[in-house]
């Protein structure tokens, strides 16, 4: 457990290796699904799988943390543990707190790797993202919903989760894009209902380095079953410039 008091985090790590990574979970879950991953990527790095505070078994605080608050509590927790470097990894909201991390400290960060970056401007809404996310949940495989469900029901539980809601729905993640002076490849499974490729497409462009994928045969949570492919994303720095697609599809996790 690291970081500051009432906004602590606990840090799952694995491996060793010249290159630093940290996964950063979505809103309601825990680093439980980032584990197929963290344990792709820990064959040749050092890996911190994050559990943001009142999630998973971190301790709730005691007032409603902004986007802002739950990425510098990632700091301080990266600070104690000596992090150098660390390649940011978010999925879902964990995307906004990447985001809003690289925008708290410009060269700290080598390079960003956005998995399904939530918060589609057109449906800013509580009832449509909850209609997306019941699409989602009959995309994805059993074993990651039963993942995800016991985390919202019993380790993030209600409370907390709703408390949260509305700081996810009021960070605009693409007016920080343009800040990020980094590398960044912006990701989506090729059948995710919450995050159109139009969005996907936006951001990368938004993004002075960016690009984007896509995985084939995958809905929102992505990492789950296709680690090895989200892994060769996450190693590869993201391509830049005027080639970059808007619906480009790759299944096998080279940026493009």
């Amino acid at each position: 457990m690291a970081g500051r008091p009432g906004t602590q985090v606990h840090v799952h790590s694995e491996g060793t290796g010249p290159d630093t990574y940290v996964l950063i979970h979505g809103i309601g879950v825990s680093s439980r699904y980032f584990r197929p991953l963290a344990k792709e990527l820990a064959r040749t790095a050092t890996v911190h799988n994050i559990e943001l505070p009142g999630h998973g078994s971190t301790p709730k605080p005691r007032r409603t943390l902004s986007v802002p608050d739950y990425a510098r509590a990632v700091w301080d927790a990266l600070d104690e543990l000596g992090a150098d470097r660390p390649i940011l990894v978010g999925h879902s909201m964990g995307c906004q707190i990447a985001v809003e991390m690289v925008n708290m400290r410009a060269t700290a960060a080598p390079r960003l790797v956005l998995l399904g970056p939530t918060n589609y401007p057109p449906e800013r809404g509580f009832w449509l993202q909850a209609l997306r996310l019941g699409q989602d949940t009959l995309r994805e495989p059993w074993r990651i919903n039963a993942v995800v469900l016991s985390d919202y029901i019993f380790r993030c539980r209600p409370p907390w989760y709703f408390r949260t809601v509305p700081a996810m729905l009021s960070n605009h993640i693409e007016n920080g894009m343009a800040n990020v002076q980094v590398p960044v490849v912006v990701v989506r499974g090729i059948k995710d209902p919450i995050v159109p490729a139009a969005w996907t497409s936006a951001l990368a462009h938004l993004a002075p380095q960016g690009s984007m994928a896509q995985i084939d045969d995958e809905s929102h949570v992505m990492m789950y079953r296709s680690a090895a492919e989200v892994a060769a994303l996450c190693r590869a720095p993201a391509s830049h410039g005027s080639s970059r697609p808007g619906d480009a599809r790759r299944k096998s996790g080279a940026a493009i």
